[in-house]
């Protein structure tokens, strides 16, 4: 194309190049290519396109191509699609080709419609979105409605597999933003759309809510939405929907619409009175989830709520069906949780009467879990305490006198950080190490949440909270999104209680401390009851848990709202030094942890020597016991003869390691 452009070769041999360059272009993009060699292959084509309309004939040049490419032949050519979509990316951007491309809009269209949309066989991806800077470009909404919209209306009756998700979702992708598709989907495409939910082949009923989702992307009408809400919606509410498969898909439909609320007001009235019929479990919790939405939505605001939502609630927590109670739970702390986040004060009158109305059979599941922890963590009634410690403690701050006598009379501190006579369903490893993603993640709220009354509870309470949240981190049951959000969770709760507390250390600082390093023991001593075996991760993960509590000063500020005083961070440091070596803790440095609070470790060694030494003597002396306050990595290796003393740091290594810091 370069060589070739403006001379009389080009028109005896521009179309064949044309053609060869489509095949090569359509190969070097297929999906068993290199990346690389697809994107270097539209660069080169970009610039060959633009080297042949910088001439005069670029009119002659331009019309020549799109006429080759979009002809119809004996057989399918969709493969031009790529190369078709590169010259209207070069053209979109010159002014003086674009009205020339304008010109050759309908044969763009005509081929789009016969070669994409009426191919019998799914396309791949580059082909299906070839055309995208044709349509973000030179393509109008008015132009959809009369030649796209009703061939795909039809390709979605003869071939709903090769339309549904793989032509639609790119299609919406590469419009403008401005462009309004709400009359397009309440008027075309909701029916066929939902015709194909019913489908019995799994690909098409998931194409057709992926297809949905796109479409609503594109949607600024709310009220032609409305409509759409009530198609959705009628299904469900009629019991039309036999299969358990087609009220979730019609669920996940519902939480896709936008959240207004009107829509919301629709959603809650038709959904709550059937859910006390749904006998699928796998539906409730998508059932469930669409009325979460809408409560999320109505409950904040001055927009009058359906009485019917609440007593779904109720009902649910009331049920008899124990993993059915369980999705309730879930659901109601959900709701409680996103409002109590961020305690002010005051709430709606509407989520005031909401939260009320739960509280009470969440504080009954709560007695019940308190009377026999390792009876509900078994059936699954465990999640109603942690979702109540989670929101309770948040809650009872408030300044609603009936949200504090609820909180209050479930006891909520007392009957959490409790260890005798036995655990709490919060501090025991042989409930907590049981739970799944969900139960973790509400363990890391009601951690959170009952931190502040730490400071009135004992060692050995502190301690057991500490394990729990080091377990939460470290778990190889846990899911890297919950650990991120624990891993936030105790960083926050660091930087605050720092930032309130007066003394040179905080409750936090000291119960994470003297928790990693009974960790480290019970660990090193095989106890198979203890948190850190039932982990099955050892010490290998703790090093999350020593960043999460050794903060930059930009980040601690971000987190606290104030500066961290600079003796604090030297009076932890200092009683890290021993603790964060990697023979205790794989992946940690001290002297990486001082430079990432942004210490230096040699002045700290310099104006703490004494400190530091009696750190190192204090945490490596073999007269040091398990149950002692300062716990020895080393001290189990007396608990024993029988344990394999080869798993324990020697103490002259570690002792010199931690030495060295101070010689250099």
């Amino acid at each position: 194309m370069q060589n070739l452009a403006g001379t009389p070769l080009w028109e005896k041999l521009g179309n064949d190049i044309i053609l060869a360059d489509a095949d090569a272009l359509e190969k070097c993009l297929q999906p068993t290519s290199k990346t690389t060699v697809g994107q270097s292959a539209l660069v080169i084509t970009r610039r060959g396109f633009r080297k042949l309309v910088a001439g005069e004939d670029k009119e002659k040049v331009v019309n020549s191509a799109v006429q080759t490419l979009t002809a119809k032949g004996a057989q399918p050519s969709a493969k031009n699609a790529a190369i078709l979509g590169v010259i209207a990316g070069v053209s979109s951007r010159k002014p003086d080709v674009k009205p020339i491309l304008e010109g050759l809009k309908t044969q763009y269209l005509a081929f789009y419609t016969r070669e994409i949309i009426g191919s019998r066989a799914p396309l791949p991806k580059h082909l299906a979105g070839g055309l995208d800077d044709f349509f973000s470009a030179f393509v109008s909404l008015e132009d959809l409605d009369k030649d796209v919209f009703p061939a795909l209306e039809k390709g979605l009756l003869r071939a709903p597999e090769v339309v549904l998700d793989d032509l639609i979702t790119p299609l919406v992708h590469a419009l403008p933003e401005d462009f309004d598709l709400s009359k397009a989907l309440s008027g075309r495409f909701i029916k066929p759309l939902l015709t194909n939910v019913k489908s019995s082949n799994a690909v098409i009923r998931a194409g057709a809510v992926n297809a949905f989702k796109q479409i609503i992307t594109g949607c600024r009408d709310f009220t032609a939405l409305e409509q759409v809400a009530d198609e959705v919606l009628g299904p469900l509410k009629s019991g039309k929907l036999a299969s358990a498969d087609h009220r979730i898909l019609h669920s996940e439909m519902l939480m896709a619409l936008p959240p207004t609320a009107a829509i919301a007001t629709k959603i809650a009235s038709g959904l709550s009175p059937m859910l006390s019929k749904e006998g699928n479990e796998q539906a409730l919790a998508a059932e469930s989830l669409a009325l979460n939405s809408s409560a999320l939505v109505l409950l904040p605001g001055d927009t009058e709520v359906p009485k019917a939502l609440a007593a779904a609630y109720v009902t649910g927590l009331a049920d008899k069906k124990a993993p059915v109670r369980r999705i309730w739970v879930l659901r109601a702390g959900e709701v409680l949780h996103n409002f109590s986040m961020d305690v002010q004060g005051s709430f709606s009158s509407s989520f005031v009467k909401f939260a009320e109305t739960i509280m009470s059979p969440l504080v009954t599941i709560f007695a019940e879990v308190v009377a026999n922890p390792v009876a509900a963590s078994q059936t699954g009634t465990v999640t109603g305490a942690l979702v109540l410690c989670g929101v309770g403690s948040l809650l009872q701050r408030s300044e609603v006198a009936s949200l504090q006598a609820l909180a209050k009379k479930a006891s909520i501190q007392k009957n959490s950080l409790a260890l005798e006579p036995k655990p709490s369903y919060l501090l025991n490893q042989r409930i907590y190490s049981k739970f799944a993603e969900d139960d973790l993640r509400w363990l890391s709220r009601a951690l959170s949440a009952i931190s502040p009354a730490l400071s009135s509870t004992s060692a050995p309470v502190r301690t057991a909270w500490a394990q729990a949240f080091i377990y939460l981190i470290c778990s190889a049951a846990t899911t890297p999104a919950v650990r991120r959000e624990a891993t936030d969770a105790l960083a926050d709760l660091y930087a605050q209680s720092v930032a309130n507390s007066s003394d040179s250390s905080s409750i936090i600082t000291e119960a994470i401390t003297d928790g990693l390093w009974h960790w480290v023991v019970v660990a090193e001593s095989g106890d198979k009851e203890s948190a850190a075996v039932l982990s099955k991760t050892a010490n290998s993960n703790l090093h999350l848990v020593l960043r999460s509590i050794c903060l930059s000063p930009k980040e601690f500020a971000k987190r606290a709202g104030a500066d961290l005083k600079k003796a604090q961070l030297e009076a932890q440091m200092c009683s890290l030094l021993v603790l964060a070596k990697p023979q205790l803790i794989p992946r940690a440095s001290w002297i990486e942890l001082c430079l990432k609070v942004e210490l230096d470790p040699g002045a700290l060694a310099r104006e703490y020597e004494h400190r530091l030494i009696d750190e190192i003597v204090s945490r490596t002396g073999f007269e040091q016991k398990v149950g002692s306050p300062s716990f020895s990595p080393l001290s189990c290796a007396n608990q024993s003869p029988s344990r394999p003393r080869s798993r324990l740091p020697h103490m002259l290594e570690l002792r010199s390691s931690c030495l060295l810091p101070l010689r250099s």
